[in-house]
């Protein structure tokens, strides 16, 4: 069941595309949307609870995304005729990320996993240049080329630490299963297994958007239709972060857990900090929220760096609640643009008077870690996990950052909420807003909203035991 479940949104929307009116084709690939979204809800009790997280987390949002994007199709350059920028084309390839990302996060091995991922810029680059161009080609260049690097060297590691494995007598087909490595951790203390590691921690932190290896991600946000722009930031870096959990799963057991965390709380202090800093440089608004992205990469590197119940708690939490608001935002940014007929901060006025505005505003607050939202529960957390932790400098350190990208979103939602538009194509601009499209709009938001509440629920319990778990090893 769980493999029909993971093939079932590319063979579908294959299906959807096969009618000729348009109606037909957007009713039929909502149905499928909203069917495979029930069905993994229905089918998360034959996972483990981490992988049934994060598929449930996919399925919301992408079934989401496709309601939303049958209603404001991004439309290709005039004159642009690639196959991949025909409507069809662009939900069947929707389709196939869907898919692979449930192969990523439904996976028991890390042969799996990483084939998950693989497929994942597969079908992201032809959507990253979507829009056609010489910025989005070079932008889908980009992030193909350094993705594919990325998850190179990953495979390597695996193949690495598969073969340090095999050195302790482990038996061939469990060796690249994360649970068996685990249970044999003490044993993998060889270089090899080490250097597997860290290999596997360079790769899957391309994939999350981490500095030094974050270059592909502010461009392949930035020129993507705001759709992909959504499922870019606020799934794919999402299950990046999945991915980094399962191999530390594995180096909690072994002598390089110290390394391996060292270089992750690196890697996240840079993401913070340069996000931030690069956040208030931007004039560009999905610029600007591409940084924002690499900013609360960091936290949640950060927080799985400290390998404690509360920094797992974080991490989740944090993952999971920044997928609702960046993709609310970047949701939004779609609208607006086609409101405004621009993304640049300076043209962008009188936001609060139009539905995609008002809820870019609520998005902007809350990745700006404004109160009562669920981003601003886990910081403050995050704070405390590092005081607790004696990481002093580090708290200082992240509490500056943070104040850096807070100042980039509230000058942009202060600019841009009043006065009248200066858009040349403002008034000429079509309104294609859909019923469809501003249910998927609202959902999300609600979602959004209500996920401030889930640390106030029974729910959180279990996730801290899940933490906990995770925290030992387990």
């Amino acid at each position: 069941m769980i493999v029909a479940l993971t093939l079932f949104p590319l063979l579908s929307f294959g299906i959807a595309a096969i009618p000729r009116r348009r109606a037909y084709r957007i009713a039929l690939r909502n149905l499928f949307a909203i069917g495979t979204a029930i069905a993994t809800f229905a089918l998360a009790s034959q996972l483990d609870e981490l992988s049934a997280i994060f598929a449930c987390l996919v399925s919301a949002v992408m079934a989401l995304v496709v309601i939303f994007s049958g209603g404001l199709f991004p439309e290709p350059a005039r004159g642009h005729q690639a196959p991949w920028s025909r409507p069809p084309a662009f939900f069947l390839l929707v389709g196939a990320f869907w898919s692979a990302m449930l192969v990523a996060v439904t996976a028991t091995t890390f042969v799996g996993l990483w084939a998950g991922i693989t497929a994942t810029t597969l079908a992201t680059t032809f959507l990253v240049a979507h829009l056609g161009g010489r910025t989005a080609l070079e932008a889908a260049w980009k992030y193909l080329m350094l993705c594919s690097f990325g998850i190179a060297v990953a495979l390597i590691g695996a193949f690495m630490l598969a073969r340090a494995a095999g050195d302790i007598g482990t038996i061939a087909g469990d060796r690249f299963s994360w649970s068996v490595l685990a249970l044999h951790g003490a044993q993998l203390n060889s270089p090899l297994a080490r250097t597997g590691l860290l290999l596997m921690l360079v790769g899957f932190a391309t994939k999350a958007g981490l500095v030094p290896m974050h270059a592909w991600l502010p461009d392949a946000h930035a020129k993507a239709p705001a759709p992909v722009s959504a499922m870019l930031s606020g799934l794919l870096v999402s299950c990046a972060f999945y991915a980094l959990i399962r191999v530390q799963g594995v180096a909690l057991h072994t002598n390089a857990a110290a390394l391996f965390e060292l270089v992750l709380r690196g890697a996240g202090a840079l993401s913070l900090l340069l996000g931030a800093a690069l956040m208030l440089a931007q004039r560009d608004i999905k610029r600007l929220l591409s940084y924002s992205t690499i900013e609360h990469a960091g936290i949640v590197a950060i927080a799985l760096s400290l390998a404690t119940p509360l920094g797992y708690f974080i991490a989740i939490y944090h993952l999971l609640d920044h997928a609702l608001v960046k993709s609310l935002a970047f949701l939004s940014v779609g609208i607006v643009q086609h409101e405004q007929g621009t993304t640049s901060m300076g043209h962008l006025k009188g936001l609060r008077r139009g539905a995609g505005g008002r809820s870019l505003l609520f998005a902007a607050v809350g990745l700006g870690g404004l109160p009562p939202g669920g981003l601003f529960i886990s910081e403050v957390l995050l704070m405390v996990a590092l005081v607790s932790a004696g990481e002093y400098w580090l708290a200082l350190f992240a509490a500056i950052a943070l104040l850096l990208g807070f100042a980039a979103l509230l000058r942009f939602a202060l600019e841009s909420s009043a006065g009248a538009s200066s858009a040349p194509t403002a008034q000429a601009a079509p309104r294609p807003l859909l019923g469809f499209t501003k249910i998927a709009l609202w959902c999300v938001g609600a979602g959004a909203l209500a996920f401030a509440l889930f640390p106030f629920l029974p729910q959180a319990a279990r996730l801290l035991e899940l933490s906990r778990s995770l925290a030992s090893g387990g």
